[in-house]
């Protein structure tokens, strides 16, 4: 396991599909914080987690691409030649991932912070509130590094796994978005319930920092991630990687 998480770490740390990202929430983030000073004086935790909106769009991107080229390359079926075990190899894949996903969700938080010390009010929720808020983002933005493992190492072709990735993460940004919508109308506990299991409506109310229930969404997000990654390994010990 050290091995693998080293080669992939090492193969991360040159990846520009990567660094782009990293640079891309950060201009996201400056952007967003840009938008809002023209709404007057808004304290800082109000434009803390902005960009973390897009974090699974920009997952599914990168991380697509990232497993993608380990299966055109031969890389996957290399691992598995010289005697490393199938679920050391998922497991190295998710771990990397959510490395991955730290850092960029870092630089976001990190630049909303500094514009928001310099321009905006002082926050008007406690550190405690926000560091809750906070780890509530970064569990979501983990569940989706469980989705598109799931996808990327399952899937041979890495057009299809950017296609099934990058398609995944839309469907959950507007699924997000509609039960939001329905959610107005008709407080429904089912409606409440798809809205917080999913990843992206997770990162809706981390934005607001007003979450009513952090370890409901927490228990949701550690069980989709374990999930998702007890299935996958099970389907990858049994795929033909030709």
């Amino acid at each position: 396991m050290h091995k693998l998480l080293s080669a992939n770490l090492r193969r991360l740390m040159i990846n520009k599909a990567f660094w782009i990202t990293v640079a891309l929430m950060v201009c996201v983030e400056g952007f967003l914080c840009m938008l809002l000073t023209n709404q007057g004086p808004l304290p800082m935790d109000v434009v803390l987690f902005m960009s973390l909106q897009c974090m699974g769009v920009l997952i599914s991107v990168f991380f697509s691409l990232f497993l993608g080229t380990e299966f055109s390359d031969g890389t996957i079926r290399n691992k598995i030649i010289i005697g490393h075990k199938r679920n050391s190899v998922y497991l190295a894949s998710f771990i990397t991932g959510v490395i991955a996903v730290t850092i960029i969700y870092l630089a976001g938080v990190l630049t909303g912070g500094m514009i928001g010390l310099f321009i905006f009010a002082p926050p008007i929720h406690s550190l405690e509130e926000i560091a809750i808020a906070g780890g509530i983002g970064w569990l979501a933005s983990i569940s989706f590094v469980s989705i598109f493992t799931l996808i990327g190492m399952l899937s041979s072709s890495k057009a299809k796994t950017s296609i099934l990735c990058i398609l995944t993460a839309f469907i959950l940004v507007f699924a997000g978005l509609i039960i939001y919508a329905l959610l107005q109308g008709n407080p429904s506990a089912l409606l409440q319930f798809l809205i917080e299991f999913n990843p992206f409506g997770q990162t809706m109310q981390t934005v607001s920092i007003n979450i009513a229930s952090p370890s409901r969404l927490a228990i949701y997000s550690l069980l989709l991630s374990a999930t998702l990654n007890g299935v996958g390994m099970i389907a990858f010990s049994k795929k033909d990687l030709k």
